[in-house]
């Protein structure tokens, strides 16, 4: 626990006394519990609030994180004066309503009202513009019926249309709408809810949209600068960074800066333009480099994949083709500057190509300042679009959040790797690098939870390699010991892949043959929500799941007694991975090792959300013999077996008594 180093002159004591005897009150509670991890973490909060530090904290499941920074939160508003409020940052709209409603909880326990805003993007709401103009057509009409109604009656946000897929969804919503020409724009709750976001003292917004506020914090800031910011899982920050700076090149759409500042330069269009071929002969190339460069990384056939990227080598042929492009587009921007006059549009229409030729002289550089990727558009392998990112995204964060004049405070239940070692993360954004805020790294609170006596957790040593070169074999083995594994729990299992086509193989296998239980896939297109709805209420079902559902899923009871991690989760060889490992003398041990392990302790999370739960996690990837030791490090349960006995012993002795018992869905503390 952090000492009390708060002095009376520069903040109020009485408000860290009043957090401390907050929880200290807990102890004799008879309706709430008393966490110490919670207790440690909200001192420790108040401390870096004062002191304007940079605090890192790993709050193990289960020790109450958001009630460990909301309660210092709360109380310290009490100073309206000094306390400028405080920013929360989490990695979903979900999280986002569930720490509203605990705010309001807590407000009323503490007895300190509080007003906090929801800031989300603008794709989160709907646009009467773009509304009207999708129910101008009788089919969309009658196929939404109550839409126009909903929208009169004040219904704006993504969670108020379940009904609507995501699809359509996205011809609805405000993203990429131009706004200042709109009839709707006096009324538009975006823009209304927006308008009030610099001015709040409490507000909860995602990770994306703190990327694009700490970019403006400078000008035209999004957001109020507040004392302290909470970056709740934090551990995903690094990459909704990148993910803001990316950015990329179509074939379509250079093709379309070319046909503009043609037809407003140039009295007559030849019907083949020499410049166009060049762009196709680059893309194609570009394509092609892919996926071989896929190929060679993934024994899966592209061809078969919906969608994926890859990285692309630039060969002597991409090169010369690239080179050849960028000359005929110089060319043409002087043709264009010699004969546009005031054209505004053609004007910024050359400086858009530029900008595209600025990138291409980049790809074809031996001192890259950008990372690139090829991302194969679905349902078409021979179209790609051309990704980037830059490549210092640790010093591009670490400026984003190195003002000085607030606190900053990162957890997640996975910041850690191994115990007390945040040296991956602090990395990862550039933390070490920030001058003037001193960085405190408390040492992770534990989960409450019994591990030892609750789990087992079960090495499997009879399942081919991943690494087998007869991939159908693999799946063949795979398949055998998750049915063998299923029958053990009934069902009541999330199963979980690392790759999309090899659980649509295993979910084949599964359902060749009859089971007392349903098999839910995670399908494209369906909501994830609504496949963990069916999941959580569907008692013994089981769940094959990759992606988000690593750890985005809680479900307390018996309808989860069972994880299964087909593959370790070590990250795909790709550019961005290849990157980062290229700062290291060891790359896979110093990156790649790391990622897994972070990703390996979300999913075996999955398990354990209560005190009463109890379960079993099963690894199925023969590679556990060769980490094992670094593995097992790195997890909290230290019951472990390579014995299928061993694991139908535990659950005959500690999942039976749940069958009867129903899904607790228990408001986290």
């Amino acid at each position: 626990m952090a000492m009390n180093i708060w002095k009376e002159e520069s903040f109020d004591i009485n408000l860290y006394n009043q957090v401390d005897s907050f929880f200290e009150n807990l102890r004799g509670s008879k309706k709430l519990e008393y966490r110490e991890g919670q207790h440690t973490m909200a001192l420790d909060i108040m401390d870096a609030i004062k002191n304007r530090e940079i605090s890192l904290i790993e709050a193990g499941v289960g020790s109450g994180k958001s009630w460990g920074y909301l309660v210092p939160l709360i109380v310290s508003c009490k100073d309206k004066e000094r306390f400028k409020g405080f920013i929360i940052s989490t990695s979903s709209i979900a999280l986002q309503d569930q720490l509203q409603e605990e705010i309001k909880t807590l407000s009323n326990l503490l007895e300190i009202p509080i007003d906090v805003e929801i800031a989300k993007g603008k794709n989160n709401y709907i646009c009467q513009k773009r509304a009207e103009q999708f129910l101008a057509y009788q089919d969309n009409a009658s196929r939404y019926p109550d839409l126009r109604d909903k929208i009169k009656e004040g219904k704006t946000e993504r969670g108020e249309y379940q009904e609507i897929p995501t699809s359509v969804w996205k011809r609805l919503n405000v993203d990429r709408v131009k706004c200042n020409d709109c009839l709707y724009q006096k009324n538009c709750q975006y823009k209304l809810k927006r308008k009030a976001w610099p001015t709040s003292r409490a507000i909860i917004c995602n990770h994306d949209l703190l990327a694009e506020a700490l970019k403006r914090e400078k000008s035209g800031k999004m957001l109020n600068i507040p004392s302290v910011l909470v970056i709740d899982e934090a551990h995903q920050l690094e990459e909704k960074i990148r993910n803001s700076y990316k950015n990329s090149l179509t074939k379509t759409g250079i093709e379309a800066l070319i046909y503009a500042i043609y037809l407003e330069t140039t009295e007559e269009i030849e019907s083949s333009l020499p410049i166009l071929t060049t762009l196709n002969q680059v893309f194609r190339t570009i394509s092609n480099n892919a996926k071989k460069e896929y190929k060679s990384n993934n024994p899966n056939d592209i061809e078969h994949l919906d969608s994926e990227t890859s990285g692309f080598k630039c060969t002597k042929k991409a090169k010369e083709q690239i080179n050849k492009l960028i000359i005929e587009m110089n060319d043409l921007i002087i043709d264009a500057e010699l004969n546009i006059g005031k054209n505004v549009n053609v004007i910024y229409r050359i400086n858009e190509l530029k900008e595209v030729k600025k990138i291409l002289t980049d790809i074809v550089s031996d001192r890259q300042q950008n990372i690139y990727w090829a991302a194969f558009q679905p349902n078409t392998k021979e179209h790609v679009e051309i990704q980037y990112v830059p490549k210092n995204i640790n010093k591009i964060a670490s400026r984003l959040l190195s003002n000085p004049s607030y606190a900053k405070v990162f957890t997640s239940a996975t910041l850690t790797p191994n115990i007390n070692d945040y040296g991956y993360f602090k990395k990862g954004l550039g933390l070490d690098e920030i001058v003037g805020l001193p960085i405190v790294q408390e040492f992770p609170q534990p989960s409450p939870y019994d591990y030892d006596h609750n789990t087992i957790l079960y090495c499997a040593n009879d399942v081919l390699s991943p690494k087998q070169q007869d991939h159908n074999l693999y799946i063949e083995s795979l398949s055998k010991k998750v049915d063998e594994l299923l029958e053990v729990t009934e069902g009541r299992s999330l199963i979980l892949f690392t790759s999309k086509s090899d659980m649509e193989k295993v979910y084949q296998k599964l359902t060749e043959k009859d089971h007392d239980f349903n098999i839910i896939l995670q399908e494209d297109g369906k909501s994830a929500d609504l496949i963990k709805e069916q999941f959580k209420n569907d008692e013994t079902s089981c769940l094959l799941a990759t992606g988000a559902f690593w750890e985005g899923i809680d479900i307390k009871g018996s309808s989860l007694e069972q994880v299964i991690i087909t593959k370790l989760p070590f990250p795909i060889v790709d550019p961005i991975m290849q990157e980062k490992a290229s700062y290291y003398s060891d790359g896979f041990q110093e990156v790649y090792m790391p990622e897994m392990l972070l990703k390996l302790k979300q999913g075996t999370g999955r398990l354990i959300r209560s005190r009463n739960d109890k379960g079993i996690i099963s690894i199925l990837d023969s590679r556990m013999t060769e980490y094992g030791e670094t593995i097992l490090d790195a997890l909290p349960y230290k019951n472990v077996t390579g014995s299928i006995d061993e694991v139908l012993e535990f659950a005959r002795e500690n999942l039976q008594n749940q069958k009867t018992t129903t899904t607790k869905v228990d408001i986290k503390q």
